[in-house]
Order: structure tokens, then sequence, then C-alpha cells
């Protein structure tokens, strides 16, 4: 009886985190959209501002749920759990580096388009990554 009470919380926790992941690769399809279809840049920094704290959130649910099953897997890693690591500390580093590039970028046209070009770059990547991940082509 226990074991299946067990069994069940471990199979409670794979699924709430596997729910909220299928949610990553909307905020990176709402940033291309916005990357492609912009007639300002104020209005791009704008919309990429409004998108960020959702990655960030979707960033901490998964990280915090995944730290929760490897846990309760007594911390037995995979390559799978690795690549998975790897990809959340891939995405909060980029958007870390997205921020400082967004600083310089206000100042000067040509920076902004370098910015621009940056994110629909960086964004492109991510949303293929996480795609692999979500649709469980990797994992």
């Amino acid at each position: 009886m226990e074991v299946d009470m067990v069994a069940k919380a471990f199979n409670d926790m794979v699924f709430f985190h596997a729910f909220f992941m299928a949610f990553f690769p909307i905020p990176f399809l709402i940033n291309l959209y916005t990357l492609f279809t912009y007639k300002t840049y104020q209005k791009v920094i704008i919309k990429l501002w409004f998108v960020m704290p959702i990655i960030f959130l979707l960033v901490a649910v998964g990280s915090f749920s995944g730290v929760f099953i490897l846990a309760s897997r007594q911390w037995y890693m995979t390559w799978q759990i690795g690549l998975m690591i790897a990809l959340m500390v891939l995405i909060f580093a980029v958007e870390m580096v997205r921020l400082k590039r967004l600083k310089l970028a206000r100042t000067d046209e040509e920076l902004m388009r370098k910015y621009i070009a940056f994110c629909r770059w960086v964004y492109s990547i991510e949303l293929c990554l996480v795609l692999l991940f979500s649709l469980r082509i990797i994992v």
C-alpha cells in the first residue's frame, strides 16, 4: 500500500513537470512572432520585456520540479537528465546575455538591428531545442 502511494506521488510529480514544460515553447513562439512582425524597436522591446518573466517562471518551475523528481529518484542521473539541466542553464544564461545586449542596443540603431538578429537566432535555436524535449525526440 505504501509503495503504491510513493509510486503515485512520483508519477504525479512527473506529470506536473511534464505539464508545465509543455507550455515552454509558447513564449519562444510569441517572441519570434514579435521579432518578425515588429513595426518599431520600442514595440519589440516592450513585447520581449512582457514575455521575459514567463520564460523565467517556466525555467524556475522546470528546475524546481526537476530537482524534486531527481531527489525522489535518489539523485540517480541519466544523460537525458543531464541534457535537461544543460538546457535550463543555457536558456537562463542566454536570457541574461540578451538583457545585457539590450542595454547597449538601446543607444544605437545599428546595435538594435544586431540585437534583433541575435534574438531571432537565439529564440529559433531555443525553440527547436525545447520542442525536441517537449515532443520527446531527445528525451
